[in-house]
């Protein structure tokens, strides 16, 4: 199986931006992570996508997330980018489901239903920014463009997609087209009628065409030129360390409960599903921790 990584380029004399992604590996191995059911995979797979996509240009400790709080069947949906093209993402209810759409497709807006998107973008500093935006068709995609056009005024076209079969992901990716500030009407003309011609991402993927094959068939007309060329995959950033940060959360009470019990404590992270334990004299360190700090 090819390796998943994205594709950037410029064209139209840089008043067009285009950002194509193979993510087939990746979604695999959220599937696997969380046991998603083949509509959540479907879900989860097209936030993933987008949050590589719009994750490409990050830099230093910079993050991007992408999280969905919505009142259908899967109830949330998170996606996080991260610097060298790491992708990490977990849905709130895995193993929701839904019947195939009336085109045979799976029914992604119908497992989301209705809510908002949130976009956090964490700058260098540490210092994050939010925005939120209704959903518009839960499909992701679209919601994605909307936000762009409402959030940050730029014209945008977004394309998700996840093919699956009984056997598993078959192929994932996705293209994102953006116009830049002061772009002609024929580079608006043209980028519309590459991205309308576009079809199926998955199916590009699945014949064996590559995220610069994308580009060319969105943006052939205007010479696009790639730029820059980033492996990703689902990587993520949990460790022991943070974990026991997460514990001390829990309070007082808890943490003296947990520290008394016979057995040991299992801790899971949401994001990639690995699981930790710490034993009772563990957990006795971490409350007396907890309590000197909290006494200075």
């Amino acid at each position: 199986m090819a390796p998943d990584y994205a594709a950037s380029a410029l064209a139209a004399g840089d008043y067009a931006r285009i950002v194509a992604a193979r993510t087939t590996l990746l979604v695999r191995d959220a599937q696997a992570r969380h046991g998603c059911s083949p509509t959540v995979t479907a879900a989860l797979g097209r936030l993933l996508t987008g949050a590589a996509l719009l994750g490409v240009n990050l830099r230093g400790r910079e993050r991007l997330t992408l999280q969905i709080n919505c009142d259908g069947p899967v109830r949330g949906l998170i996606g996080e980018a991260a610097t060298g093209g790491r992708v990490r993402g977990f849905p709130a209810r895995p193993r929701a489901e839904l019947p195939l759409n009336n085109r045979g497709k799976f029914d992604v807006g119908g497992v989301v239903g209705s809510g908002f998107l949130h976009v956090t973008r964490i700058f260098e500093t540490g210092l994050p920014y939010t925005s939120a935006v209704p959903l518009k068709t839960g499909e992701i995609g679209e919601d994605i463009a909307y936000y762009f056009a409402r959030s940050e005024q730029v014209p945008s076209v977004v394309a998700l997609g996840v093919l699956a079969n009984p056997a598993g992901v078959v192929a994932a990716g996705g293209v994102l087209a953006q116009l830049m500030p002061g772009a002609d009407e024929w580079v608006v003309d043209a980028l519309e009628r590459g991205a309308n011609q576009l079809g199926q991402v998955t199916s590009h993927l699945r014949d064996g065409r590559t995220p610069e094959d994308m580009i060319r068939h969105v943006a052939g007309a205007l010479e696009p030129r790639v730029t820059h060329v980033q492996p990703l995959s689902f990587a993520c950033s949990c460790d022991r360390g943070r974990v026991a940060k997460a514990i001390i959360g829990l309070g007082f009470q808890q943490l003296k409960e947990m520290a008394e019990a016979d057995d040991d404590t299992e801790a899971t992270c949401d994001f990639c599903g690995k699981r930790y334990y710490f034993s009772p004299a563990e957990i006795g360190d971490i409350l007396d921790r907890a309590t000197r700090a909290g006494e200075r």
